[in-house]
């Protein structure tokens, strides 16, 4: 019900997934660096590469680098399609005191304009940029170096180039990463990581909560999940149930799952084959198949050069099959 493809291995640090479908391709971004993260190694880059046959074979489009008179590291890249353009959003980090929103887009696949900046105030991240109903929205954080001033946020843009704040998503100290998907009837739900466990004293038990709005997308009713997760990733299978994916913290490790959640039972379907550093998943829906891009460090020897190599792998998943093996309605 499982198959395994691997995408891209260089034998460097390959990470933080997108996938989308555009114009009859399907498009994976993901950073391509020495390591996780350099402080002051601005070696990040964004590589996009495109198939034309659901995942079998990949072909290079693009390396994309930040701006040649301020390098930067290019970091968790989110691809936005619309009918017209196939935008890339992503963080230029400097270092522990500053991260900044950027996007970039393309018109015909190949040709990519250079990355821009996408908000004008600094410290704030658009980590999940989606288009809904001819609207653009995006959730985030605001970044902060003193960590109980991280908290979640929701942006929006008239013409998906220039964006701004919209409204707080979660105001949990350290809450960060956050997705975002549409309800039919424009309700936004927000699935927030909280890091607050990492602090001392900490401020949350790390558990990611599922948020809730009706728009103008001020008031958010949030639910807890019963597990710590992080790098995570969720699509909709109807008004109240979702497939997420992340990294789950087992006895014998870091490995990348997918979950079947009902908002109020969080159901393991699958453990990919994965280790390490892994997770920071992208989905697309196909019938009774998900196409799913994750990272994951398990396949890659330690070199003291490239700390925790990864590689990038699709995994193509008969989601009604497992679903019923679970014994849960598809």
């Amino acid at each position: 019900m499982v198959k395994i493809l691997p995408v891209y291995n260089d034998g460097r640090h390959n990470a933080f997934t997108s996938l989308t479908e555009w114009q009859g391709r399907l498009y994976v971004a993901f950073r391509s660096g020495t390591r996780h993260v350099i402080p002051g190694v601005p070696d990040g880059r964004v590589r996009v590469l495109s198939s034309e046959d659901d995942g079998l074979t990949w072909t290079e489009v693009a390396l994309l680098a930040g701006a040649e008179e301020e390098p930067l590291d290019m970091r968790d890249p989110k691809l936005l399609a619309t009918p017209e353009r196939l935008y890339i959003h992503s963080f230029g980090y400097r270092d522990d005191q500053r991260r900044d929103a950027y996007l970039c887009w393309t018109e015909d696949g190949l040709h990519f304009t250079p990355f821009q900046r996408a908000l004008r105030e600094d410290n704030l991240v658009i980590w999940w940029p989606v288009y809904h109903d001819g609207q653009f929205f995006g959730a985030g954080y605001r970044y902060n170096s003193d960590k109980r001033a991280i908290y979640s946020l929701l942006y929006n843009s008239a013409d998906g180039v220039d964006w701004q704040v919209q409204a707080v998503i979660s105001d949990v100290p350290y809450s960060n990463e956050t997705a975002l998907l549409f309800l039919p009837d424009k309700t936004a739900v927000a699935l927030v990581r909280h890091d607050g466990y990492r602090l001392t004293p900490p401020t949350s038990n790390g558990h990611p909560v599922l948020a809730k709005a009706k728009p103008p997308y001020h008031l958010w009713v949030k639910k807890e999940l019963p597990i710590l997760m992080a790098g995570m990733c969720f699509h909709l299978l109807d008004d109240c149930t979702y497939l997420i994916a992340a990294r789950v913290f087992d006895d014998d490790g870091t490995h990348t799952a997918l979950f079947h959640y009902d908002e109020n039972t969080l159901t393991r379907l699958y453990t990919l084959p994965s280790g390490g550093d892994t997770s920071y998943a992208g989905m697309v829906r196909k019938g009774s198949r998900l196409l799913m891009s994750y990272y994951s460090s398990h396949e890659q020897p330690h070199r003291p050069e490239v700390n925790r190599p990864a590689g990038i792998y699709i995994a193509d998943i008969d989601i009604a099959g497992l679903i019923a093996e679970a014994g849960l309605k598809y």
